[in-house]
């Protein structure tokens, strides 16, 4: 069971939960013949080829629901808690929207989501949308989970005659010696900059994670400055100090520099290396993963579909997360997901793993890696991990010392937690 969020109490009204139980008392959408667009906001749309192939699965639910007309809203990754924060702050926004965990708490936490608990009825849901139950109540469904692993190109490893590192320090050596077989490749490409805050913090998580940091102790304390978090920042420094990272390169730029076949190795999630293996140069055969270079298990990305309390038909778009999560629905959003965990156990196709062998890897991942939100500071994450990010962000450009920068970030923390 997961911790009471302890900022504030959910504000999702009675007279809303009144609605809603009117609403999807049984009513059947042949019943409801009144002509409704729903709205569903995902940075997700914007993603070359894979947004094209999961808006055709969402979009298979208007024949089961000819009344519903589906409308994207689609954000930059960079802009969306922004734009979705300011929309919903102003009783404005998407009917549905489908959000990163840490959003998906903050907009919970502020009652700007209503009870789904409807939509589940009669399904097994795993584990992937455990967080979406919050003081009891289901709040969220999970749309995607996407595991973390090394991944890297197979022929410019061949070319160099370097094996795939377990350790930070054959990384960087073999990155290098990838760069010298091959001119104009990098070696290893990796989010390092403040202004991509909200992926490099979660990105970042792995290196924590991987070298053992938890950020609370067994009472919940806060803990920033450990000899783990210490080593974690560490190791992160000497990567980005030994040249292999293409310096000042956005995430999407790295990306389409791996599908032009120009990287060798990067610490990336499942979708987003079906994103490097649709469309691009680089054949989805001769993408590889593995366990990333480090002692422990690393992350993953959770999102969560939610029900927005302006929305103006709350019951219709709790029956079309009914749907998503019906055998149909799912299998729809399975062709369409690559190899990301659903909200049930439906499995990646023997065709899918065939032509992506680098799939397994992450389901297997999957199993053991853990949420990149902070266990009982779940709304505040992102706060918290602001300072440990600056921290790093001293540490790579000014040659700070971990252990000093971290002290100072567990100063900051504890003044504001």
């Amino acid at each position: 069971m997961f911790k009471t969020l302890h900022r504030r109490k959910f504000l999702a009204t009675a007279a809303l939960g009144a609605a809603l139980a009117v609403g999807t008392s049984g009513i059947s959408h042949a019943q409801s013949g009144e002509k409704v667009t729903l709205k569903i906001a995902n940075s997700q749309w914007l993603d070359a080829l894979r947004g094209k192939n999961l808006w055709a699965a969402v979009q298979k639910y208007q024949a089961v629901a000819p009344n519903v007309t589906l409308e994207q809203e689609a954000i930059p990754s960079a802009e969306f808690a922004d734009k979705l924060t300011t929309e919903m702050g102003a009783g404005q926004g998407p009917d549905i929207a489908i959000m990163q965990e840490g959003l998906f708490y903050a907009m919970a936490d502020a009652g700007f989501l209503v009870d789904i608990s409807k939509a589940a009825a009669g399904v097994t849901l795993n584990k992937t949308n455990d967080n979406g139950m919050i003081d009891g109540t289901r709040y969220g469904i999970a749309w995607q989970r996407a595991a973390y692993a090394l991944i890297y190109n197979k022929p410019v490893l061949d070319a160099a005659g370097v094996k795939v590192p377990t350790t930070v320090e054959e990384l960087i050596a073999s990155s290098k010696a990838a760069s010298a077989k091959t001119p104009g490749v990098i070696g290893f490409t990796a989010r390092h900059q403040i202004n991509d805050f909200s992926g490099w913090f979660m990105d970042f998580q792995n290196w924590a994670y991987g070298y053992g940091v938890n950020w609370i102790d067994k009472s919940g304390k806060l803990t920033i400055n450990t000899p783990e978090a210490v080593a974690a920042v560490q190791a992160f420094k000497e990567t980005y100090a030994s040249g292999i990272i293409p310096i000042g390169d956005s995430m999407p730029t790295q990306r389409t520099r791996f599908k032009e076949k120009h990287v060798a190795f990067s610490i990336d999630n499942s979708g987003g290396t079906l994103n490097i293996a649709s469309g691009g140069a680089l054949p989805s055969l001769e993408i590889g993963a593995a366990s990333m270079p480090f002692k422990n298990p690393g992350a993953h990305q959770q999102i969560f579909l939610g029900v927005s309390a302006h929305s103006k038909h709350p019951e219709e778009a709790i029956k079309f997360l009914s749907w998503l999560v019906s055998k149909p629905g799912q299998q729809a959003l399975r062709d369409a997901s690559g190899p990301d965990a659903l909200a049930t156990d439906v499995p990646v196709t023997d065709a899918f793993a065939a032509a992506n062998p680098w799939a397994p890897a992450f389901a297997k991942l999957g199993e053991t890696s853990r949420s990149t939100l902070i266990p009982g500071y779940e709304v505040e994450t992102a706060q918290i991990m602001r300072f440990v990010m600056q921290a790093v962000e001293k540490v790579i450009l000014s040659n700070a010392d971990p252990k000093a920068a971290l002290a100072e970030a567990q100063l900051a923390v504890d003044k504001q937690f």
